[in-house]
């Protein structure tokens, strides 16, 4: 979570103000967070995971969408609005019953690891993303060293995962019946995909 904190707003006042805001602001059920700027190493992280997923949905050609981190993802069940790096979306778009810019219904979600955001990504925010039916599959890709971690939702509901930390790999997106290479993801990125 980035800095400043704001609290005990309504849903609706919290829209108000991101309207007006010039940075992004999460909602987590009454308290409201400004987002802290990435690295360059997140942005390009981030934009050669988006590249790479549209670019493989495209071949494949899956009627699903590739969202930025300017898209909302609403937790209704946990009252929670967040930004993620990255989630997909495939068929039908479904949006907030009181917020219908915030997607509701994404297969899956990618969030870049940062040392500021890495635990509440692999914890607390990760328990409300489980809240949503549609998630199938949650990744985390470290931006400090070669590792992307991939959680999938089973058929029973229960949760696997599957680590990659070579860059001549690939990781297996099962939400989508893709892999992505890690060389694509981490490309020009300095000391780690260079």
């Amino acid at each position: 979570m980035g800095a400043g904190k704001l609290s005990d707003l309504s849903y609706t006042a919290y829209l108000k103000l991101l309207k007006e805001s010039p940075e992004k602001l999460e909602y987590h059920d009454g308290f409201v967070t400004a987002m802290a700027g990435g690295t360059l190493e997140h942005s390009l992280i981030t934009m050669n995971t988006g590249r790479a997923l549209g670019n493989v949905l495209e071949d494949a050609q899956k009627p699903c969408r590739v969202f930025s981190s300017d898209a909302r993802i609403r937790i209704e069940a946990t009252n929670r609005s967040f930004f993620p790096d990255l989630s997909v979306v495939c068929g039908e778009i479904e949006r907030g019953e009181d917020d219908p810019h915030a997607l509701t219904n994404p297969l899956l979600i990618v969030e870049v690891l940062s040392a500021s955001t890495g635990d509440f990504d692999r914890g607390a925010k990760f328990a409300h993303y489980r809240r949503l039916p549609s998630l199938r599959e949650y990744v985390l890709i470290h931006q400090e060293q070669v590792q992307v971690d991939a959680f999938y939702r089973t058929e029973t509901g229960a949760w696997e995962i599957t680590t990659r930390m070579e860059l001549a790999s690939s990781v297996p997106i099962k939400s989508l019946g893709i892999e992505l290479p890690l060389a694509t993801l981490y490309r020009q990125v300095p000391g780690l995909g260079d």
